[in-house]
């Protein structure tokens, strides 16, 4: 704590400082300034906690002195010592907040009991300010959640209540009524594996980035607003007032406003709702289907107001091949897999229509057909749940989609070949014919640490189902591969913070993480300290 001791005499001054118990009241910094200019100059500059000053001095006198804090430094205590025995004097310095009025000379017992009341004072002020902060940070950082929650249950059909409605109206100033609403969905799984890797460590940066950009096209609350719907996680739903024709060109902004950011345009089902609140539910849900049901063959405008018809297509289910696809896994020949792999996927090139929720439920379908065969196949017990959502925890379905949104046919059948040739390895396995999966996986997430790795791309690369990983790698090595990889970057990390030339940011980079924060909550989850803190600790031990 800092004390500025306020007096034109320096003898004063020095008997003040030789009185009082400093040490003891925690007080490490004392001050001095010999008239009300001077303290005001070091109270702005030091921003001392307790204020000891004399009323009459030359220049600006204590009593002007004592208005000047109880503005500009209110939190600070101040105590007047003083040679007259004034009652104008003793009521200016209570009516400005003055904590006690001493009379020189003054005496040390009644000096530092005045110190300590003061003290403690301020201590428990600060405490209740701290408090006060504290919630205030909770407060705000709940609060973009909270109304995302009273947003999707408005959405769901759960939030329609007068109360809620009146709610939403004072959280964010949304019309009680209103004679249209317009409503706009998109989904950040639409995007390309390679957009998606750039945030892997850090998916919600990228639904800031999308938020903050609706946001900034929004002007008012009254014009519209977006939120994260909190039970589909990868969807942006957006509400817009008024005429359904100023909608398409504020999404035209948007994905100018997306592509300067993240380089890419988003797709948008688009719905209205005549009736608000209560038929804001089934838009919604009009919305979300018209952009899951849009055609991901045919490089059409990104604003979807209607529903594909599926007439043709609805057999292409990729569960109706299993057998054929197992057989063709099994034998191991790159020739029969791929001519498997043809027969489901050439009649696919004929079609004219396939909408991004066939391809999402193809990419289940394929998991699931896998994990089927290796469960089978395996003598040990499923994975533990928790386990396998933990490995999971990338909010976005990862789809064969290039980057503008469209199905990627040679993606699609590239991905399912190296897939079925991996599980053929897997279904084949015996000890002395090949080295075993979860080693040869563990070493390459050695090697590859610095990459931007998932469990979606170690199981495409090794050709075994996400499940069958999180079950096996577990086994083998007490950790699922995601504690691995992080374990691994951290201990790494823990080497380069050795050298202390080398930036926390750069370390960041070095062991696989491009947001520096991530990389310090990780590292801090793990360690119990920050980088910086475990840094410094090393510093100290060899000093």
């Amino acid at each position: 704590m800092k004390a500025l001791i306020v007096d034109d005499e320096k003898h004063v001054r020095d008997a003040i400082r030789l009185l009082g118990h400093w040490d003891e009241l925690g007080i490490d910094t004392l001050l001095e300034a010999a008239d009300g200019h001077e303290a005001a100059t070091a109270i702005s500059y030091h921003q001392p906690e307790i204020v000891l000053s004399d009323m009459r001095m030359p220049g600006q006198d204590g009593m002007a002195l004592l208005e000047w804090i109880s503005v500009h430094a209110p939190h600070s205590k101040v105590l007047v010592i003083s040679g007259y025995d004034d009652f104008e004097l003793v009521r200016h310095a209570i009516r400005y907040g003055g904590m006690d009025y001493l009379l020189k000379p003054v005496e040390a017992d009644e000096l530092n009991a005045s110190l300590s009341k003061a003290v403690n004072a301020w201590q428990e002020e600060e405490s209740v300010r701290l408090q006060a902060t504290r919630q205030s940070i909770v407060v705000n950082r709940m609060r973009p959640h909270y109304h995302d929650r009273l947003l999707t249950e408005l959405v769901v059909g759960r939030g329609n209540s007068h109360a809620q409605i009146q709610r939403l109206r004072d959280e964010l100033n949304l019309p009680l009524k209103a004679g249209r609403c317009n409503i706009a969905v998109t989904s950040l799984s639409h995007l390309d594996a390679d957009c998606l890797a750039k945030y892997r460590s850090h998916p919600d940066l990228l639904v800031f980035s999308v938020l903050n950009i609706c946001a900034e096209m929004l002007s008012t609350p009254e014009e519209g607003v977006a939120f994260r719907h909190l039970d589909q996680t990868d969807e942006v739903v957006l509400l817009h007032w008024g005429n359904c024709s100023a909608l398409q060109p504020l999404l035209e902004k948007v994905n100018d406003g997306l592509q300067q950011t993240i380089q890419r345009r988003l797709h948008f089902g688009i719905s209205a709702c005549e009736t608000y609140p209560s038929g804001i539910a089934a838009a919604y849900q009009e919305a979300s289907l018209r952009l899951w049901r849009r055609n991901v063959l045919q490089n059409a405008p990104r604003f979807h107001d209607s529903l594909e018809t599926l007439s043709g297509n609805k057999g292409m289910r990729l569960t109706t091949f299993v057998e054929p696809m197992r057989l063709a896994a099994m034998s191991g020949r790159v020739s029969s897999v791929a001519a498997a792999v043809a027969e489901w996927i050439d009649p696919i090139t004929q079609l004219q229509v396939v909408t991004a929720e066939q391809v999402h439920q193809w990419m289940e379908e394929m998991e699931w057909m896998l994990g089927r065969w290796l469960d089978d196949a395996a003598d040990s017990p499923p994975a533990n749940e928790e386990d396998v959502a933990e490995e999971h925890s990338f909010p976005f379905a990862e789809l064969p989609f290039d980057s503008e949104g469209l199905l990627s046919l040679s993606l699609l059948r590239s991905l399912l070949e190296q897939r079925l040739l991996a599980a053929g390895k897997a279904l084949t396995f015996t000890p002395h014919a090949s080295p075993d999966p979860m080693t040869d996986i563990a070493r390459y997430t050695d090697a590859h640490y610095q990459e931007d790795l998932s469990l979606q791309q170690i199981a495409a690369r090794f050709y075994l189902s996400r499940e069958y990983i999180s079950r096996k790698f577990k086994q083998q090595f007490g950790l699922n591969w995601s504690e691995y990889l992080g374990k691994l970057r951290i201990n790494n990390a823990k080497l380069l913070l050795q050298n202390p030339s080398l930036r926390i940011v750069k370390i960041s980079e070095m062991v696989g993480y491009q947001d520096e924060k991530y990389f310090s909550k990780v590292f801090k989850k793990m360690e119990g300290i920050t980088p910086g803190e475990y840094r410094k600790s090393l510093t100290e031990a060899n000093s």
